[in-house]
């Protein structure tokens, strides 16, 4: 029977009564609901249903069933016992009875047994009514049997047991965000694990699938406790003090960032249309804290491994009779087709007790890497028989070795990418390196060509010099000219070479920056650093050039100065300006 959800109850506790937190009221609290166990099983017994006749008709919400007994089977029923099951199970139980068979013109008796409306009362005059009518009628009859338990005052119960979970999970703000849910049959529960279900979770009307949110499960015919962040499941029957899971709000808080972070890696990389956008293999993490729960162990191990093999395909698609096909691509692609209920029938479930899938699963989407969960995928695909067919289980068992491959091989990638980077590193730095000696080269030339320049100044004055001292007369045109040459190679010196200079500075120092934004395996940090080392000799090299610039517009300036003088009246006063001409003596008179 499919399971049918209902918000009416399947309970999301908004506030928890204020009970203690005391062990022997929350035992009083299992025992409760273990009595309402026993109470159905003993209604299953009066109307000859066997349990899995019972667990078939029992829904999240409530337990429904229509069924036909003869006459005789009124009888069989003791009204002390019909009172014993109101008692327990209250205004949730209702048993409706109507007589079957009579002639079309007499109207059949009816019987509504409603707790506080005297169940058994009602059940003998219903009795004895059938009773005349069979003698009266004569033909064989029947009584039809609607049984109606609902689950309310269950649901309230278990709510109880959540005030004595310590530290996060038994706080108010974490219980009003649990989803309580009873099952009074195990068989019952088990439906709710299996994958087709829990593909359902956290659809609206059945609440148990919340982002913020968890689910407490309790089993009124079992013991036990799996205790996991996002399920628990209890068994009534546990008689020992229940170990809670203690968490913490940091630890919760982890829990749903990871979760998050799988869902945004899987929605980037995957294809599958109809993914849940709450449930990860994570949520469906138990740990067995108290024994007698393993069938549902066993059927959530199933269920986790086919969502974590959903997780770790390259796609998912809709296949015949609601099944999944699970399309493993790579090198050797392979698929995988999971049944509509993937935990039922399995002939093979012990090969998910070691949890290999959901294992693998975990470690392809910590940490959010893209590459990584390729590398899980690809080792996945190559570990399954190339385009084959294989079963869940068999995904399941190649899942270990793939997964230790997938580690070495993300090793090997990782150790790659780190010889990669040390080596783009030191190509970054003799690139700073080499560019930064350069510059200091071109600094030294550049100061060097300075001092040059100014000894042949120097030079140059001492020749005019000894040519004034040689030739008097010509002393005044060869300063002219030695002036204008100088004027002249200064000029060019300025506007030419030192030009040259600077644009060749430029292109090496955009080339030095091109380079380093083609590694972008550099980190922030030392990428900062090598632009600050670059930066240091621009600034020497600028440094430098403005002071060159700055002498030979100096040395141009007096040398244009002195040209322009060597042309005016003041030439004469110069100096190296020549002796004026001596002028002609008068003869005397009568010489």
């Amino acid at each position: 029977m499919t399971i049918q959800p209902d918000t009416h109850h399947a309970t999301t506790i908004a506030s928890a009564a204020a009970a203690p937190s005391d062990a022997t009221l929350l035992a009083g609290d299992l025992a409760a609901l273990r009595q309402q166990g026993n109470a159905l099983a003993a209604i299953g017994d009066a109307l000859g249903l066997r349990p899995d006749a019972l667990a078939a008709a029992e829904s999240l919400d409530r337990l429904e069933i229509d069924l036909s007994r003869d006459l005789a089977w009124l009888t069989t029923l003791d009204e002390r016992h019909v009172t014993a099951w109101f008692a327990a199970l209250g205004g949730d139980l209702e048993i409706d009875l109507r007589l079957a068979g009579l002639d079309s013109q007499v109207p059949a008796p009816l019987a509504a047994l409603r707790a506080g409306r005297d169940p058994a009362g009602t059940l003998a005059r219903f009795t004895a009514d059938a009773a005349a009518a069979a003698a009266a009628q004569g033909n064989e009859l029947a009584v039809d049997v609607r049984l109606s338990i609902a689950k309310t005052s269950a649901v309230a119960i278990a709510a109880v047991l959540l005030n004595g979970h310590a530290e996060y999970f038994g706080t108010p703000e974490m219980r009003a965000r649990t989803t309580v849910a009873v099952f009074y049959s195990a068989a019952a529960c088990e439906r709710l694990l299996s994958f087709a279900a829990v593909l359902d979770w956290e659809r609206e009307r059945l609440g148990l699938a919340r982002a913020d949110g968890r689910a407490f499960v309790v089993v009124c015919d079992r013991s036990g406790y799996l205790a996991g962040l996002a399920l628990e499941i209890v068994g009534a029957r546990e008689a020992e003090p229940i170990r809670w899971l203690e968490v913490s709000r940091a630890a919760w808080r982890q829990f749903q960032e990871r979760a998050a972070r799988t869902r945004a890696l899987h929605a980037e990389e995957s294809q599958w249309a109809g993914a849940p956008s709450v449930v990860t293999s994570r949520h469906l993490r138990t740990e067995s804290r108290a024994a007698g729960l393993e069938p549902l162990a066993d059927a959530l191990a199933a269920t986790r491994a086919a969502l974590a093999a959903a997780y770790l395909a390259s796609s998912v698609h809709p296949a015949e009779h609601g099944d999944l096909s699970l399309r493993f691509a790579g090198a050797r692609p392979a698929t995988c087709r999971i049944p509509h209920r993937a935990n039922e029938n399995d002939d093979d479930s012990a090969a998910y007790t070691h949890h290999a899938l959901a294992r693998f699963a975990a470690w392809a989407y910590d940490n959010a890497s893209a590459d990584k969960l390729a590398i899980a995928r690809e080792c996945l695909a190559r570990e399954l028989p190339p385009g084959g067919s294989p079963t869940l289980a068999e995904v399941e068992r190649a899942a270990a070795p793939a997964r230790e491959a997938a580690k070495a091989n993300f090793a090997l990638y990782l150790r790659g990418k780190s010889d990669r980077y040390f080596t783009e590193r030191d190509r970054a730095h003799d690139a700073v390196s080499t560019y930064a000696e350069g510059v200091r080269k071109a600094v030294s030339d550049l100061t060097g060509d300075v001092v040059d320049n100014v000894y042949r100044t120097v030079g140059l004055l001492v020749g005019v010099v000894v040519a004034a001292l040689v030739q008097p007369s010509l002393a005044l045109p060869v300063q002219r000219l030695a002036t204008a040459l100088y004027v002249v190679y200064v000029a060019f010196v300025a506007l030419f070479l030192l030009r040259e200079r600077e644009q060749r500075f430029h292109l090496e120092s955009a080339e030095v920056r091109a380079r380093l934004g083609a590694m972008p395996e550099l980190g922030a940090t030392e990428r900062a650093g090598l632009h600050a080392q670059a930066a240091g000799a621009d600034t020497h090299f600028t440094r430098y050039l403005c002071r060159a610039r700055l002498i030979y517009a100096a040395l141009a300036i007096a040398g244009a100065l002195y040209f322009l003088l060597l042309w005016t009246p003041l030439a004469s006063h110069l100096p190296l300006a020549p002796p004026p001409a001596a002028t002609p003596a008068l003869a005397p008179p009568g010489g």
